[in-house]
């Protein structure tokens, strides 16, 4: 017990400041409660009763009545239903939530809890064998900073044998909990058939993954200061520049896009897998210039050339600002680039002389208090007085194609007005651009 107590005493905690133990009644979080009492530490015991095994009410009670027998604190949590989805999840949330509301009402910022060696094994192990990324690998710290207190694992350096032996020398009361020596979850079979043959191998195996968790954590906390300077300086305003992202090593690139993706998802990260990742990667590399994806909860990720967007594809947000290429499709609507001139003089086909602009061309949604240069018409005229006059719906107005060229003059409404840029077939040009709408598009398919 000497490297528990070690790892106490340098905390450093105050003996005035209140202590909260999540406590079970278990024999590992009753061990860490007779050590932290004989430390003459104030102890407030956070129990939860999860109401899921017939013996829960039984060992709150048994609990409550040590608590009152040696006058400590005693805080109860009752969970008599749980909100549908991941049960794991959800009794963790809530038992944190609990967790919370006592450190708070008891002004303490220290949260103990009863995980030991055996428990970071296991951990490791699942983590390793399901998938993980760096930091996962590592298991869990033995002090962690989480909101605005911290959690301590001072068991983290002993085994769940050594914590049996300290409660029968103490004659400490508890009770185990059964479903421990089930197979049917996945952490009992690492617990019950795993770690038994890693003992026979070296009976400290639990040193050597505190070890390597440890060390783990170290290069962890290494790589995050680099990548959120990468971050900060690569990507801004929901976007990215490519070429500065491909120069990063390929470490910082998976680090920097999963930092993005988690600050974009937040607690629906879990929505996100490898596969996605590796289409965003497939998105960046690909020769393609204008090009898109589509992620979960209507996340979009666009590339147009040299940018790669991340934007969720909402009714209230329809804007986009693309590179015109060769060919490009908008909602379906295409544009392209004609090699040779046809008969057609509608607002479907635009001519123009690439001295007279500033390429490259682009197409995007309007903007307040867009103007065009009508073509045979004195001076200019609003958008959205054509869109107006054409009986554009608002819903379509704001998702509508403008082309413009780099000074972000607009030179065409397709279907709707041409600028003064437009040539004749008599006038020089080089540039013949036709626009087919959905409806044509459709049309065409159907003969």
């Amino acid at each position: 017990m000497k490297a528990v107590l070690d790892s106490i005493n340098y905390l450093n905690i105050n003996k005035e400041d209140y202590i909260v133990l999540a406590c079970s009644y278990g024999p590992d979080s009753m061990v860490l409660l007779d050590i932290l009492l004989n430390l003459n530490f104030k102890v407030v015991i956070a129990h939860v009763n999860h109401k899921i095994r017939k013996e829960s009410d039984k060992e709150m009670l048994s609990l409550k009545k040590f608590a009152k027998d040696n006058n400590i604190i005693f805080e109860l949590k009752e969970i008599n239903e749980y909100p549908e989805g991941n049960f794991e999840s959800n009794a963790r949330e809530i038992r944190y939530n609990f967790f919370e509301e006592i450190l708070k009402k008891y002004n303490s910022k220290h949260l103990f809890t009863a995980h030991h060696g055996d428990d970071l094994i296991e951990t490791i192990l699942m983590r390793l064998v399901r998938g993980s990324n760096f930091k996962g690998y590592a298991g869990f710290k033995e002090v962690t900073n989480y909101k605005n207190y911290n959690i301590y694992r001072p068991l983290i350096h002993i085994t769940k044998e050594s914590i049996l032996k300290y409660a029968k020398d103490k004659n400490i009361p508890y009770e185990m909990d059964h479903t421990n020596y089930e197979d049917d979850y996945t952490r009992n079979r690492y617990r019950n058939n795993i770690i038994p043959l890693l003992k026979k191998e070296n009976k400290d195996i639990h040193k050597k993954f505190l070890n390597f968790s440890k060390e783990t954590f170290l290069y962890e906390e290494y790589l995050e200061e680099k990548t959120i300077k990468y971050y900060q300086e690569i990507y801004k305003n929901n976007t990215i520049e490519i070429n500065k992202f491909l120069k990063l090593n390929e470490i910082f690139q998976n680090r920097l896009l999963e930092k993005i993706l988690f600050n974009i998802y937040k607690e629906n990260i879990n929505k996100i897998t490898n596969k996605h990742k590796a289409l965003i990667f497939d998105l960046i590399k690909s020769n393609k210039q204008n090009s898109y994806i589509d992620l979960p909860l209507n996340l979009k990720v666009l590339k147009s050339y040299n940018i790669l967007q991340f934007k969720f594809n909402d009714e209230k947000d329809v804007s986009y600002n693309l590179i015109l290429e060769d060919k490009l499709n908008i909602n379906n609507n295409i544009f392209k680039y004609l090699k040779e001139d046809i008969n057609d003089n509608s607002n479907f086909i635009i001519r123009l002389n690439s001295k007279d602009i500033k390429l490259p061309l682009k197409v995007r949604t309007r903007k307040n208090g867009d103007r065009i240069s009508v073509k045979n018409l004195k001076g200019t005229k609003k958008v959205k007085e054509i869109f107006i006059e054409n009986k554009i719906n608002l819903e379509n107005r704001n998702k509508y194609p403008l082309v413009v060229d780099d000074n972000d003059t607009i030179i065409w409404i397709p279907g709707l007005k041409k600028s003064e840029f437009d040539k004749q077939k008599p006038e020089t040009y080089d540039i013949i651009i036709k626009y087919e709408k959905k409806e044509k598009i459709n049309e065409k398919e159907n003969i």
